[in-house]
């Protein structure tokens, strides 16, 4: 696609690189300075937004906190068991294949995932548009 940038825009832009220039060629010290602060301001307005942001998750990021947890150690006991039961095979003997009938295959139910409910707001309503 063709964008045009808009003469103003660009006007702008193009004194912004000037002074940027003069004052680093005029009085480096100064824009080392600005720098610095700049920074500073971006780390402290970063911080405030993040402690803003996580007051605001309150109890529904413990609780989703707590159903990782419980997700994660119920994940392990399940890799421990399957682990167990695997102990006493010998993995690179194979018996060799019948040639006269070919088995059928059994398939396996895979163990049903268990989820777990976060509580949360419920009885907010959704902001439709009116029509």
């Amino acid at each position: 696609m063709n964008h045009r940038v808009q003469p103003i825009i660009a006007v702008l832009i193009a004194l912004g690189a000037f002074g940027f220039l003069y004052v680093l060629v005029t009085n480096p010290g100064e824009m080392a300075k600005m720098a610095v602060t700049v920074i500073v301001a971006g780390i402290i307005i970063y911080f405030i937004v993040k402690y803003v942001m996580n007051r605001n998750a309150g109890s529904e990021g413990a609780a989703f906190k707590k159903a990782a947890k419980q997700s994660r150690r119920r994940m392990k006991e399940q890799k421990a068991k399957h682990r167990a039961g695997h102990k006493g095979r010998v993995s690179h003997l194979r018996s060799v294949p019948s040639a006269s009938k070919p088995k059928p295959m059994i398939l396996k139910k895979k163990s049903q995932t268990q989820l777990t409910v976060i509580e949360g707001k419920k009885n907010k309503k959704k902001n439709r548009a009116l029509f």
